[in-house]
């Protein structure tokens, strides 16, 4: 691939759909792909092609490839987040299994330790059902450690389904984030509510369409975030034509926007989550940071 067109993926890291393919959103839930499959291209495709546009190290693409190798096809999720026109990428790992789950941050550290080893513990018995990690350049090259993670627990005992987010460093744990998830269809109202509460948002003349993207609000499921610095909101399981506006009303780069039109028939049996965070900066709504996701 000429460094003139990096829309252009390297035919080698163009994935192709096959029988036995898992397709799930960014919660690892299962679903059918809408569409046929055959001739049709893989969600890591998208993965490959964020890496190749933003100047990956080959290293980085490396780590991937050990990732998927060591814990299995689609057990792995990957966001391109987009911060200040920086792009990034976050790993998440689950297992519903809770206590007698198999990939756990034991096992993911011990596949990532030849990139990038880490030394932080969690202890096992508490009953987190994912994890996340943050991967970018400055890692694969020994610039920063592996000093972070993201560790998610379940929220008994509402009658919203919710998630909660704490970050382990070396300093300890702190509470970031709470998640909570909704039906697109069926709990408009609740949605709405839940996004206008918050501690980051002016509501006289809040707009909340300017949040709650009507675009995107025929997905499957909306999940709010509440977030110490800001707010998040993100829409589950969008077409390939919800994932073309998002990239375009966010102006992501020319390449990544035309590689995904020009690949929509090979990726519209595919279902996608995308986010948003955002908060109010000198009285004006914000997306402070973005990103699209998929399976690897």
């Amino acid at each position: 691939m000429s460094i003139q067109d990096p829309a252009r993926l390297d035919p080698a890291r163009l994935e192709w759909a096959a029988p036995g393919d898992r397709y799930a959103d960014y919660c690892l839930w299962d679903y059918e792909p809408v569409g046929p499959t055959t001739g049709r291209l893989r969600q890591a495709s998208l993965l490959w092609h964020s890496l190749t546009c933003a100047g990956a190290d080959p290293w980085l693409f490396a780590l991937c490839d050990a990732l998927r190798a060591g814990l299995g096809p689609g057990r792995s999720v990957w966001g391109a987040k987009l911060r200040d026109g920086v792009t990034t990428w976050e790993f998440y790992f689950y297992d519903y299994a809770r206590l007698e789950r198999t990939v756990s941050i034991e096992r993911v550290l011990a596949i990532l330790a030849p990139f990038a080893p880490c030394g932080l513990r969690y202890a096992g018995g508490r009953p987190y059902f994912m994890f996340s990690l943050d991967l970018d350049n400055a890692l694969v090259r020994g610039e920063r450690g592996l000093d972070r993670l993201n560790i998610y627990v379940g929220n008994p005992g509402s009658s919203v389904s919710s998630g909660l987010c704490y970050g382990l460093t070396a300093q300890g744990l702190v509470f970031d984030n709470l998640y909570s998830f909704f039906d697109a269809a069926r709990e408009r109202e609740a949605i709405r509510a839940k996004a206008a509460c918050s501690a980051h948002l002016d509501l006289p003349g809040l707009d909340l369409d300017a949040i709650l993207w009507p675009e995107l609000m025929t997905c499957g499921v909306v999940v709010v975030a509440n977030k110490r610095l800001c707010d998040g909101v993100y829409f589950s399981r969008v077409g390939i034509d919800g994932l073309i506006a998002f990239l375009d009303r966010l102006d992501y780069p020319l390449p990544i926007r035309t590689f995904v039109r020009e690949e929509r028939r090979r990726l519209s049996h595919l279902l996608f989550d995308v986010g948003i965070d955002y908060a109010v900066t000198d009285g004006r709504l914000t997306v402070t940071k973005s990103a699209y996701y998929g399976l690897l």
